[in-house]
């Protein structure tokens, strides 16, 4: 496991000497935090995933109880221990109704504290064991194994293309009797009144009754595999049993027909209701699947439209479909989702992808360059919009290409209009962002110079500028090079020099104009960042 641990005492030696002499890598700790007090712990444990936090309890302000009763009541999971000079068993009373893992006195050995955190270190990594155990990943898996198989043949369906060796894995994991390479069909099943006016619960179990009819039905002959499309059909992948892999594709074709015209009867006769079926021919699983689907589709909406309790099989490919159909254009994840995503390499990829696809022979109609064309307009639109800017705004001249019909006749002008408009477009993008982030840093600034003398926490000033204080802290340290805890401490240092330059200001002043509710903090902060007491730099100054 690698762990963060947080040690928080108001003397700065011994937190510094605890972090610079345990043998922290050999506990298994990646990562070891100081705070000189109760509210610089609550800012770390704001944006550091904590696993143990080791306090002090006597501590102003703030005390390594309050601390702890803080902690538990925003982070449940984490690891407490705790460190006393005063043997009390009233402390050690409370430490217990706190849910403290150690209760050690001062001065601790070594060998005694390394013990400790050694044991509660090894405590918290088999918690996690026990979360990621092979018997309970295992119970979740059965759990969302339906979901899983679902999932995974929609994304077939849709034109997710998958290794075949990364795709067998899945098959064999989620249990699913199909291998690649091999025959299949589908079957088409589209719900129809009464049935489809059901409330949606109600359609839920009918879909689930006509897949155990299915299966029933088809399980002497064949294997199948169901979900519900995008569209509220049944769509089953239809594999050969044992009786029908060495049967002629003739008599398979029939045998496959007649299952699916009898599921069709007997959900007229035991649902009381009507559906229409499609079965399509063989074909290699899982290479033609997406393509077999939208045939399949595009004959659902033109041959059978709104007739009801039709049945009907489709042909050979030529016979559904005789305009190729461009996949890569809309096989997952499409050119809006990889910009959600924020995907810049992948949407270069996927337009690479649809642009070799765009110039086989087979797509040589000028309406494919259209239809392409058409996807890439919205989609730059969609991007601009998404920006809170217009298009003509963006890019310029180049408008007038997208508003005035289809001005590309080739695939190869379209294809370097297309990335030239994509490289202005990421280039202002991207320029607009790093002016979004300068201005958040601003806002921060403004803010804490605002507010010296209150209470300035990650947390606070996230709520002030609307961003989570983890997302905000990396901000802030990528934009302006310097984390946002010191450059709170600096300027407060800062402003501290220029009112010790004023000899009627004493330095308890001083240290309650700057936020500090006690001086001797201020102090022991101060001679931490200068290497003098407040008084002592005073009186170099005059």
């Amino acid at each position: 496991m690698m762990h963060h641990v947080l040690i928080v005492d108001d003397h700065p030696h011994q937190v510094d000497s605890m972090a610079r002499t345990l043998p922290w890598t050999e506990m298994g700790v990646v990562g070891v935090h100081k705070a000189y007090s109760a509210h610089e712990a609550l800012q770390t444990l704001d944006i550091v995933p904590v696993d143990l936090v080791v306090t002090d309890i006597r501590m102003p302000v703030m005390s390594g109880l309050e601390l702890i009763r803080e902690i538990r009541r925003r982070w449940k999971d984490i690891k407490i221990i705790l460190m006393s000079g005063y043997a009390d068993f009233e402390y050690a009373k409370e430490a217990l109704r706190q849910d403290v893992e150690d209760y050690l006195l001062k001065p601790v050995p070594n060998d005694e504290l390394i013990r400790s955190i050694r044991g509660v270190l090894d405590k918290k990594a088999a918690e996690w064991q026990a979360v990621v155990s092979s018997q309970r990943v295992l119970h979740t898996f059965r759990e969302h194994l339906p979901a899983l198989k679902t999932g995974l043949l929609l994304e077939l369906l849709r034109g997710r293309r998958l290794p075949d060796s990364l795709l067998q894995e899945k098959l064999d994991l989620y249990e699913l009797p199909f291998t690649v390479r091999e025959k299949a069909a589908l079957v088409l099943v589209r719900l129809e009144e009464p049935l489809a006016d059901y409330d949606q619960r109600s359609v839920s179990l009918l879909e689930y009754a006509i897949a155990n009819i299915a299966e029933e039905l088809f399980r002497d002959d064949f294997r199948i595999w169901s979900c519900l499309d995008d569209y509220g059909y049944l769509i089953f992948l239809v594999g050969l049993g044992e009786g029908t892999r060495d049967l002629p594709e003739p008599e398979r074709q029939r045998m496959l027909e007649q299952g699916a015209a009898h599921l069709q009867h007997y959900v007229g006769v035991y649902l009381k209701g009507s559906i229409s079926a499609l079965v399509s021919d063989w074909f290699e699983f899982p290479e033609a699947v997406s393509d077999r689907y939208q045939q399949c589709l595009f004959a659902f909406r033109q041959r059978i439209g709104s007739e009801r309790a039709f049945f009907m099989t489709i042909g050979s490919t030529e016979e559904v479909h005789k305009t190729a159909f461009l996949s890569s254009l809309y096989e997952p994840p499409t050119l809006k989702m990889t910009i959600e995503a924020g995907q810049w390499n992948e949407l270069r990829g996927k337009l690479e992808r649809i642009f070799e696809e765009l110039l086989q022979d087979e797509f040589q109609f000028e309406e494919h360059i259209l239809e392409v064309y058409l996807e890439i307009g919205g989609m730059l639109a969609y991007i601009a919009h998404k920006n809170r800017r217009r298009l003509a705004e963006l890019i310029g001249d180049e408008y007038e290409k997208v508003a005035g019909g289809l001005p590309f006749k080739t695939v190869k002008s379209l294809r370097e209009w297309t990335f030239r408009i994509l490289d202005r477009l990421f280039e202002l993008v991207d320029r607009e962002r790093q002016h979004s982030r300068a201005a958040i840093v601003q806002q921060v600034n403004e803010y804490v110079m605002a507010n010296l003398g209150k209470d300035i926490s990650i947390q606070t000033v996230a709520n002030s500028v609307f961003l989570h204080p983890s997302y905000l802290s990396r901000i802030y340290k990528s934009e302006s090079g310097e984390s946002f805890s010191d450059f709170v401490l600096r300027v407060r240092m800062e402003k501290a020099v220029a009112l010790l330059k004023n000899k009627g200001i004493k330095v308890y002043d001083i240290s309650g104009e700057l936020g500090y509710n006690q001086t001797q903090h201020f102090i022991k902060m101060f001679k931490k960042h200068y290497g003098l007491t407040p008084q002592e730099y005073r009186e170099r100054l005059l």
